[in-house]
C-alpha cells in the first residue's frame, strides 16, 4: 500500500470519528439526547427533562428542572409581565368568551390535579417524604399552577378546593399501585379533554404537556415503585 493511499485512509477515518462524536453529542451545544418515542427526531437534554415534567411552561426553560416552591411563588400568573416571561411557548389566548363546557372541563383538569396532591400528601403523611411521592407531589403543583395560569387569562374565578376522600394504604407498594391508577385515568380523562379543546391552541398546549408527564413520568415511576 502506497504512502498517498494510507494518508488518504488515515484522513477519511479522522472524519468520521469527527462526525460520530458530533452526532454523540448533538452538536455544538451538547447534551441531545432523543426522545423514545420519537427516534427521528432529537431533542435537548431540557427539553427531554421539561416534556417529562409537564411541558417547558411548568420548567426552567433554560435547565428542564422543575421549579422549586420559591420559584413557583415568584412565577405570578396571568398575561402580564411575570405570567408570560416563563410561559413564552404558550400560543395566544382564544379571541372571544370560552363556552361554559370549556370552562367545566378547565376545571375539571385542576380539580384532577388537586386530587393528586392531597392524595400524594396523604401519602408522605403515613410514609414519609418518600420516592417517587416527594417530587411527584411538587409536578402536581406545577400542573396547577398551569391551570390557574388560564384562569387568570380568561377571568375564571379560581374555585375553592374540594375535601377529597383519601384512603389509608397497607403498604408503600399499595400506595404506588393505586397512585399508578390514579395517574392512568389522568391521562385518560386529559384525552378526553383534547378532543374538545382543538380550537383553543393555549388551553390545548397545556392539557397535553399535563397529560403526557402523567403518562411518561409519574406512571412509569409509580409502576416501579409497586413491583
Amino acid at each position: 500500500m502506497n504512502k498517498k493511499l494510507l494518508v488518504i485512509l488515515a484522513t477519511v477515518a479522522m472524519l468520521v470519528i469527527g462526525i460520530s462524536a458530533v452526532s454523540a453529542q448533538g452538536g455544538p451545544n451538547g447534551n441531545n439526547i432523543c426522545d423514545p418515542l420519537q427516534p427521528d427526531d432529537c431533542i435537548t437534554e431540557p427539553q427531554m427533562n421539561a416534556f417529562n415534567s409537564g411541558g417547558i411552561g411548568f420548567v426552567n426553560p433554560q435547565t428542564g428542572e422543575q421549579w422549586n416552591g420559591q420559584q413557583r411563588g415568584q412565577m405570578g400568573r396571568g398575561t402580564g409581565v411575570n405570567g408570560t416571561g416563563l410561559y413564552t411557548t404558550l400560543p395566544p389566548a382564544y379571541d372571544g368568551e370560552l363556552p361554559q363546557e370549556i370552562i367545566d372541563l378547565m376545571i375539571d383538569g385542576w380539580v384532577d390535579e388537586q386530587h393528586a396532591y392531597a392524595v400524594y400528601e396523604a401519602v408522605i403523611g403515613q410514609f414519609g417524604s418518600v420516592a417517587p411521592f416527594a417530587s411527584i407531589q411538587q409536578a402536581e403543583v406545577q400542573h396547577i399552577a398551569a391551570w390557574e395560569l388560564l384562569f387568570d387569562r380568561y377571568d375564571i374565578a379560581v374555585p375553592d378546593v374540594p375535601e377529597f376522600d383519601v384512603p389509608e394504604l397497607a403498604t408503600l407498594a399499595d400506595a404506588c399501585s393505586a397512585a399508578a391508577d390514579a395517574e392512568i385515568a389522568n391521562f385518560d380523562l386529559y384525552d378526553t379533554m383534547l378532543d374538545e379543546f382543538v380550537e383553543y391552541p393555549d388551553v390545548h398546549q397545556i392539557a397535553l404537556s399535563l397529560r403526557n408527564a402523567s403518562e411518561f413520568n409519574h406512571l412509569p415511576a409509580f409502576e416501579v415503585c409497586a413491583n
